[in-house]
């Protein structure tokens, strides 16, 4: 008998399931571009990263695992906070928001009833 765990793949280390791990790129209409990184973490640790840039604004955000995933996902976030901008008063904490792997490796974004949903692609850069 062993003394070694057994540990399911992408659970190392964290709660994130692996195909959300990464860095993912969306155009928003009328609000530019958005850079998503997600990064291996428990429930209550800081896992997204959001760098929103438009034509008058830089933005980063900061979002926290809310609660455990199933394998698969889908990812509950806390709502985020804003780490830094320029200017600072064009960047303003967002909702709660929720991660879903969709099909094409792709990565949909889902917020309050009555919000847009934002589809990211993988980023091929980063």
């Amino acid at each position: 008998m062993s003394d070694t765990a057994t540990v399911a793949p992408g659970s190392v280390g964290g709660d994130v399931p692996e195909g959300y791990l990464g860095v993912w790129d969306a155009r928003v209409d009328g609000a530019g571009t958005h850079r998503l990184t997600l990064t291996q973490g428990r429930v209550g640790d800081r896992v997204l990263t959001l760098v929103a840039d438009g034509a008058d604004h830089h933005c980063v955000y900061a979002a926290s695992l809310a609660r455990k995933p199933d394998a698969e996902g889908p990812l509950r976030l806390t709502a985020t906070t804003v780490t830094s901008g320029a200017p600072l008063s064009s960047c303003a904490p967002g909702n709660p928001t929720t991660l879903a792997l969709v099909p094409d490796d792709h990565l949909r974004q889902t917020g309050q009833p009555g919000t847009t949903a934002v589809t990211y692609s993988r980023s091929g850069s980063g």
